[in-house]
């Protein structure tokens, strides 16, 4: 946080007034500097640590697109190892499968260990992933190799996230956290080169290095200062937040520090449930006390009242809201049809390489996520949700109509449904494929948020696989055209669930957040 304005303006008035102030005051405005160096400066310290963050997200986009590279090497291979079309099949599903585990077993103990600890341990499973797909000679070690790559990619996303929400000022979250969907595609791209040359068991070796470099790069940024002052650790959270400020004094972030402060024992769980919430904004008792108002320092909530706190409004009202984001967002941008994407071209007659599908489906998602990071804090989340998950399902629409006619018409206009297909990932990295994850961080009380997160998360990929699953089925029985108009009306389904359920979170603070998701009547009675 900046210095006060005020305080600049003593500087300004004259030689003897300028005289007249304490050394110690002098001392916080030369840290301040110009308006400008102070916007530098403040930033350049969060940007590092999402940079840091966001070499797990990279290492997520080249995890993801592994399974790929491992089965175009070894399926029905004539020599060596080899996959059939059942193995091959479920390969990637098992990638599927195992990361609802990581996320909410992250979820839960994110708020023991921290956001830090969680991102460092999640290199850990994929590193002995790569190792196992390098020194792979049987089809079970590719597929324990690929159960601890989904793991570890259930496992780093809640803690990321949160990490993203609870370090950044208000004005830089939005960006901060659209910026860190750029490392996925970049992931991506990175796999598609490695597999153009080099080998796939060459390729493993060379991506075991990452989770290396992303261990070493969390290393050096702080935990989030919320969960350490939900622990009660408030010097450690004073300097992770003067660290993330800009490397500065102390005190130039005391203001700022009192709010989190607020905010997190407010949050903290260490009163019986039914107890009324009071709003951050509204009170502030630092210590729960007993009927003869000593200190209770040592109260721990028992199970039952945990259990209690995880199904009230405050949690369940958010977690809906996500969890059926991501099922719109499935639909609306075709994931569905994303693994067998070869199978859709050849039925659409588009003659596709699939190294230049990949590049153009990459290079649509990482120049969407630029136009989502540039234009969040201006149009904000609701508005780009909005505008992104019509454009995704009026896309989807028009795929649709042009898999009718060329099914019924023998319509062929070469590579046109590539190039819808390229708009389709341009304009879901806009929006939808980037805003609910943001909210994850965001929109969970700061007690919950772990496991909240984590049930969210998890349900990501549960509709991923439902949605890849039936993907077949619903073409065999409705044919192309039939799946892609069904998923453009569930599309126009999530836009009104959106219009109607999704407030804007943009450039708020995440107490207002909390608060909108508080019953009325919970609210009206804080307020007496």
């Amino acid at each position: 946080m900046a210095p006060n304005s005020s305080l600049n303006g003593k500087i300004e008035m004259s030689k003897g007034e300028a005289k007249a102030v304490p050394d110690k005051v002098k001392l916080t405005l030369e840290i301040g500097d110009t308006p400008e160096i102070r916007s530098f400066r403040t930033s350049l310290p969060q940007v590092l640590a999402i940079m840091a963050q966001s070499m797990l997200l990279l290492s997520l986009g080249m995890m993801v697109f592994s399974s790929t590279v491992i089965i175009g090497a070894l399926k029905n291979a004539p020599t060596g190892l080899s996959l059939t079309d059942y193995e091959a099949s479920w390969l990637a599903g098992v990638l599927l499968i195992v990361q609802p585990t990581g996320s909410i077993l992250s979820g839960f103990i994110q708020n023991t260990l921290g956001r830090k600890k969680c991102m460092l341990m999640a290199n850990v499973p994929q590193l002995f992933g790569w190792m196992l797909v390098y020194h792979a000679q049987s089809v079970p070690m590719l597929f324990v190799a690929s159960a601890l790559m989904g793991f570890s990619i259930g496992f780093m996303e809640v803690p990321s996230f949160s990490y993203v929400g609870e370090i950044s000022q208000t004005h830089l979250r939005g960006m901060l956290a659209s910026f860190t969907s750029v490392y996925i595609s970049v992931g991506l791209l990175i796999m598609c080169l490695l597999k153009s040359f080099t080998d796939w068991r060459t390729a493993a070796a060379i991506s075991s290095s990452f989770p290396v470099i992303t261990f070493i790069a969390i290393l050096q940024v702080p935990e989030s200062p919320v969960w350490l002052l939900t622990k009660g650790r408030r010097e450690e959270a004073m300097a992770s937040l003067a660290w993330l400020r800009g490397w500065v004094k102390q005190e130039v972030v005391l203001k700022e520090f009192r709010g989190m402060e607020a905010h997190a024992e407010a949050s903290k769980l260490n009163s019986p449930i039914t107890t009324p919430i009071t709003p951050p904004a509204l009170a502030y008792s630092p210590v729960p006390t007993n009927e003869g108002g000593l200190v209770i320092e040592d109260y721990k909530p028992t199970f039952s009242e945990k259990m209690k706190d995880l199904v009230r409004p405050e949690m369940l009202k958010p977690l809906g809201l996500v969890v059926c984001y991501f099922g719109f967002l499935h639909c609306c941008a075709l994931n569905g049809c994303r693994p067998y994407l070869v199978h859709v071209f050849t039925k659409l007659g588009v003659p596709l390489d699939p190294f230049v599908g990949t590049v153009f489906a990459a290079s649509s998602q990482i120049l969407g996520s630029f136009i989502c990071m540039g234009s969040v804090r201006k149009l904000g989340k609701r508005g780009l949700s909005l505008i992104s998950i019509t454009a995704c399902s009026l896309i989807t629409l028009c795929l649709g109509v042009y898999a009718f006619l060329r099914e019924t018409r023998q319509l062929d206009l070469g590579i046109f449904p590539l190039v819808l297909f390229s708009l389709l990932f341009f304009c879901t990295n806009v929006g939808v494929g980037v805003i609910p994850w943001t909210l994850l961080g965001e929109v969970f009380p700061a007690r919950g948020r772990g496991f909240g997160g984590g049930i969210a998360a998890a349900s990501y990929y549960v509709w991923y696989f439902i949605v890849s699953k039936t993907f077949l089925e619903l073409d065999f029985y409705l044919g192309l055209y039939g799946v892609f108009f069904l998923y453009s009306a569930l599309g126009f389904c999530g836009l009104l669930f959106l219009s109607i359920y999704l407030p804007e979170t943009e450039g708020k603070k995440l107490e207002d957040i909390e608060k909108f998701f508080i019953p009325k009547s919970r609210r009206t009675e804080s307020q007496k």
